[in-house]
């Protein structure tokens, strides 16, 4: 049994991974990756510095203003000059960032629903022995990635 719960847990590990690296249409007739469409959302949602998208997303700000650059020469970013502090950039949508934006947060609103639907029969105690699992499952796996980063 555990040996078959494992294999469904790489599973589906290795389709978040998939997931991670596909690009889709969000109504601007141009395809964009996770990362373009997060970054999109952040901004959406009043993260408006590389700073805060960095600390939002755990990242590097390096990795973020990469992430803004293409968004940036797509049309979909606007980048300003903070009068009050000069060294820092403000981030907002175009009239075509907002429409990526609404598009994402309409996708999620119907993941979201399906995902209530989804586990809608199981019991209050059966989703928290599935949360304590998950937890001691990641415990577990960084366990190894530290393993891995001693080598």
């Amino acid at each position: 049994m555990i040996t078959n719960l494992m294999d469904q847990l790489v599973k589906i590990a290795y389709k978040l991974t998939e997931l991670e690296s596909t690009p889709i249409d969000f109504g601007t007739d141009e395809l964009l990756y996770p990362s373009e469409i997060h970054t999109i959302d952040a901004i959406g949602d009043q993260c408006d510095t590389v700073t805060a998208i960095s600390l939002k997303f755990g990242i590097t700000k390096g990795a973020v203003s990469q992430v803004i650059l293409k968004l940036h020469k797509k049309g979909y970013v606007h980048k300003v000059r903070n009068i009050a502090y000069s060294k820092e950039i403000l981030l907002s949508l175009t009239e075509k960032g907002m429409t990526a934006y609404r598009a994402h947060k309409k996708l999620h609103k119907t993941m979201d629903v399906e995902m209530v639907q989804l586990i809608g029969g199981y019991s209050d105690e059966d989703l928290l022995t599935f949360q304590n699992m998950l937890i001691q499952l990641e415990k577990q796996v960084n366990k190894y990635i530290l393993l891995g980063k001693k080598n």
